[in-house]
């Protein structure tokens, strides 16, 4: 299927991304590893196989964020050392373009974009969930209970029911000193405020209903009115509760989608997990642009010369990337751009560019 050339080349481009991943992976484990050997090293029955099993689980998640930065400099060590020595002259003098011999790159990248986004992310959200409940229960810090307010919220077509509570305790699915509101839309959309429940505790019953004790029910229009328990059905889940009470933000790729229709059932915003799922989708575009963008700086600088160079403006470029991509990305979770726009716009014109640049030095 693929010839020999493009089985080298595969060949040398995926040495080099492995090479990159290696020595970040290397940085971000022995920084990781320090900090937590400062934090928790004094923790008893914690040694160093512990710790460095705490640093693997958390490593996918931190590679997550510096990716881009591997695929640009693992390109860049590639095509620098087909250039060295002389490989990408006698491919030229034979007459193959640029673009030929980076397609094989292009694809590689984006393959591997693909395949992170797909099976690396949920693997990753796996381990640092892990990586959460190991360090609580070896530490002696498992979240038993949330001394922070939580809120929930859920709700149809039909009506909403807002939940507030002073604490919750995550193992015994409880919400303490509780009150839940409870609304009703109108034709129009507009919701009316139907009653409301003010309880000492409200236990969620796994048969999907809350069981309240010590209640008092208001009512608009009627006498307050005390009940020692009342049953109230849920679509809440024990996940629900823990993910609320806990924060937690790294959610697996394939469940990004579920929990959107989910938290727009209860009326929630969904900007974040919508901006968090095109982020993924556009990876693999992300990549490939570094792809481009590598070929650009390599094939240009070195020609001139100076290795040294060649690095800082690799450097230069992946920071400016990242920088103008976490703006854009914060415009987005901010509402002020469509998040579309946010999630995708740096990227295309990062690949753009680096199209537009490549075109210039190999065509004229």
């Amino acid at each position: 299927m693929f010839s020999v050339l493009n089985r080298y080349l595969i060949k040398r481009v995926i040495l080099g991304i492995a090479l990159a991943f290696l020595i970040v992976i290397s940085i971000i484990m022995l920084v990781d590893f320090v900090e937590s050997s400062r934090k928790y090293g004094s923790e008893e029955n914690i040694g160093a196989g512990t710790l460095i099993l705490l640093t693997l689980l958390k490593a996918p998640t931190l590679i997550e964020q510096t990716v881009p930065f591997v695929i640009l400099f693992g390109m860049i060590g590639t095509l620098h050392g087909l250039n060295r020595k002389s490989e990408l002259i006698v491919l030229r003098a034979s007459g193959l373009s640029a673009w030929r011999f980076l397609m094989p790159a292009i694809i590689v990248t984006a393959i591997f974009g693909i395949i992170w986004s797909l099976v690396l992310n949920p693997l990753a959200s796996k381990a640092m969930d892990t990586h959460d409940i190991m360090l609580q229960k070896i530490s002696g810090t498992q979240k038993l209970s949330v001394d922070e307010s939580v809120w929930l919220r859920e709700g149809n077509d039909v009506s909403q029911t807002v939940i507030y509570a002073k604490q919750a305790d995550i193992l015994g699915h409880r919400l303490i000193d509780t009150t839940f509101y409870i609304f009703n839309y109108d034709k129009d959309g507009t919701a009316i405020f139907k009653r409301r429940f003010d309880a000492k505790e409200a236990k969620l019953v796994t048969q999907g209903y809350w069981q309240l004790k010590d209640v008092i029910e208001n009512a608009e229009g009627e006498h307050s009115q005390k009940q020692s328990a009342i049953s109230l059905p849920t679509s809440i889940t024990t996940d629900d509760i823990r993910n609320t009470a806990e924060k937690r933000t790294a959610i697996p790729f394939w469940d990004i989608w579920p929990e959107i229709k989910k938290t727009e059932k209860a009326g929630f915003s969904t900007t974040g997990l919508k901006m968090r799922l095109n982020k993924l989708l556009v990876l693999p575009i992300l990549l490939v642009a570094m792809t481009v963008i590598a070929a650009g700086v390599s094939m240009h600088l070195n020609r001139e010369g100076g290795t040294l160079r060649l690095l800082i403006t690799g450097c230069a470029i992946g920071f400016f990337v990242y920088f103008a991509d976490n703006v854009v990305s914060a415009f987005g979770e901010a509402t002020i751009l469509p998040i579309i726009l946010a999630a995708w716009a740096v990227p295309l014109l990062v690949l753009l560019c680096g199209l537009v640049y490549l075109a210039k030095i190999e065509d004229g």
